[in-house]
């Protein structure tokens, strides 16, 4: 009998546990603007912080379209990542070679007149990486970091021909309580 009264409070126990845990607010962040918007004689372009079905960013979503009658390329070496008014270095993304980031030698990526770009591109700072001795397939795997609270954006840096385009696009991301 004293075993069964035992087994009885420690299934009420973690039932309470569950309960309270069930009731506490979930943290989720917020972008203001959702999508920010810049336009000038050269391109209009969008940037847009990124969470993909989680509670948080942690990446953006860079959109140009080129309106000249010239190409426009991305120099993703000089293009940088703002936090809070400060220069926090590169942004990475898929299929970048890491000699290329090392020796800040990546390729600029061309907008040919007319056509559209987009690509998803993450803080070079907030990259994580999965523990190498971890099991299975992500084990090693480079992942996107949390965007932290506060201004975020782009020094968004094209060039057309040798005249160098700058343009600065931010976001405020808070976090807010989801009931």
């Amino acid at each position: 009998m004293r075993a069964s009264m035992k087994l009885v409070l420690i299934l009420l126990f973690g039932l309470a546990l569950f309960m309270v845990s069930g009731c506490a607010p979930t943290l989720i962040s917020i972008s203001n603007p959702e999508i920010q918007t810049v336009e000038n004689s050269y391109y209009s372009a969008q940037f847009q912080p990124l969470s993909e079905g989680k509670n948080f960013f942690d990446a953006f979503r860079l959109s140009i379209t080129n309106k000249t009658s010239n190409d426009l390329k991305i120099d993703w070496t000089k293009t940088r990542y703002l936090h809070n008014g400060r220069d926090l270095g590169i942004f990475v993304f898929k299929g970048i070679q890491p000699k290329d980031i090392k020796n800040l030698t990546i390729p600029m990526d061309v907008i040919p007149s007319g056509q559209s770009f987009s690509r998803e591109i993450s803080p070079l700072k907030l990259v994580a990486r999965e523990p190498l001795a971890g099991k299975g397939r992500n084990a090693g795997k480079i992942t996107p970091g949390l965007i932290p609270n506060g201004e975020s954006g782009i020094l968004l840096f094209i060039k057309q021909n040798d005249t160098p385009i700058k343009e600065k696009m931010t976001v405020k991301i808070t976090e807010t309580t989801l009931q």
